[in-house]
């Protein structure tokens, strides 16, 4: 009877394990198990002693994560092995063994997923931590493997692009080295899409016009056209590129980069990582671009043609009510002088991150109903909302459950 592996697969994980998955099987290593997707907790009854159970999860979402681990732990089912990577993983180690974990992955899942794989399949002693060792395909893991799995029916959109080259203080992505997947590995991909009769075709990239760049700003739009060109030439009805989760920093944006964008891509907008209407907070993100940038970038877009969607963050550690009062006013007035529309997020910690330990500022009434109002008119969406119903949930969690982790923020 053959082990059986457990993916619990959420809408917040769904880009990650169908890649995982496309590794095991070009291995061969999932014929040894018997896989089980599943998108809700297992009931008591249906866990068996052996169980592997694989969870992948970013900081925000830990509270509801350790629930299902305790139950699990609870049952006391000799033989379960509860493992995990994903962003928080990545960034932290300590608190995710804390809460009951047997296995953590840190780095490249691809690669420490096989040695995993092939170690349970050998018979060999499990390490409780599998990290990137440089093994035989490290740094072209992106070339290697693709969100394609027989056991998962949807195919996420393609990453092209791993790592960052700049160090926001709320963000990780740049804990990894910047990889890029070629253009002869997304043509294997959009061959299989083709081959399931997928229709719409996006992809994953934390700067999606820095796609190819040896630096930060260093364009290569040749690269870009080129990717594009190829994917056009299969004639999916829908080829997304410059928006979630493709978005676009402000100082890349150029006429002739989004001229190109135009001949080639379906979405009617571009969305813009603004991240603040202030320059000072940008300049303590380390964002490396400037409000002028912003508008500068707004323009562009809508002289081509697109929509500009401009992410922010309110919440910030430290955040005044003047600084939100700013950014609010600068939403209010590009949206008198140019088409956009604004997505609002509000900060939580991400381990990892070099605000990993800061508290969020959170907004008065008077704030939160200014936001209400400018959703009603069509100005905003507001992501802020259920970012920070997580951000209080996660740290009254972990004040609760893990008071020294707690004790470390500020």
């Amino acid at each position: 009877m053959k082990r059986r592996v457990i993916v619990r697969l959420s809408p917040l994980n769904r880009l990650s394990f169908p890649v995982l998955l496309n590794a095991w099987e070009q291995y061969g290593i999932d014929a040894h198990f018997d896989i089980l997707v599943r998108t809700e907790p297992l009931l008591p009854r249906e866990f068996q002693p052996g169980d592997i159970v694989l969870f992948s999860f970013m900081t925000s979402v830990l509270p509801a994560i350790h629930e299902e681990i305790k139950t699990i732990k609870a049952l006391k089912i000799p033989g379960i092995l509860l493992c995990a990577g994903g962003p928080h993983v990545n960034g932290e180690q300590e608190l995710s063994y804390r809460m009951g974990f047997d296995i953590l992955f840190k780095g490249p899942g691809e690669e420490t997923f096989v040695d995993f794989g092939n170690d349970l399949i050998g018979g060999r002693v499990l390490r409780d931590r599998y990290e990137s060792r440089g093994n035989q395909f490290s740094g072209d893991y992106l070339n290697r493997f693709f969100p394609v799995s027989r056991h998962i029916d949807t195919i996420p959109p393609l990453e092209i692009m791993r790592g960052c080259y700049w160090n926001c203080r709320y963000c990780s992505t740049s804990m990894e080295r910047v990889h890029f997947r070629s253009i002869s590995s997304a043509d294997y991909f959009f061959k299989e899409m083709k081959k399931r009769r997928m229709t719409r075709l996006n992809f994953i990239s934390p700067s999606s016009m820095e796609y190819g760049a040896v630096k930060g700003r260093r364009l290569r739009l040749d690269l870009i056209e080129e990717l594009l060109f190829l994917a056009v030439s299969y004639r999916f009805p829908f080829n997304e590129y410059g928006i979630f989760p493709s978005e676009v920093r402000p100082d890349t944006v150029t006429d002739e980069g989004v001229r190109m964008l135009k001949k080639y891509v379906s979405n009617t907008y571009i969305t813009i990582g603004a991240q603040s209407g202030l320059n000072e907070r940008l300049r303590q993100l380390r964002r490396g671009h400037t409000v002028e940038d912003i508008e500068r970038a707004v323009a562009i877009a809508n002289n081509n043609g697109f929509r500009a969607f401009l992410d922010f963050i309110v919440g910030y550690p430290d955040e005044t009510g003047e600084e939100r009062r700013a950014t609010v006013d600068f939403i209010k007035r590009i949206n008198k002088k140019y088409r956009i529309r604004a997505h609002l997020h509000h900060f939580i910690p991400i381990a990892g991150s070099p605000y990993g330990f800061r508290f969020p500022s959170f907004l008065n009434p008077m704030e939160k109903e200014e936001l209400v109002r400018l959703k009603s008119a069509g100005i905003v969406i507001d992501g802020w909302v259920s970012n920070e119903q997580h951000a209080q949930v996660y740290l009254n969690w972990l004040k609760t459950e893990f008071p020294g982790y707690y004790s470390r923020f500020s």
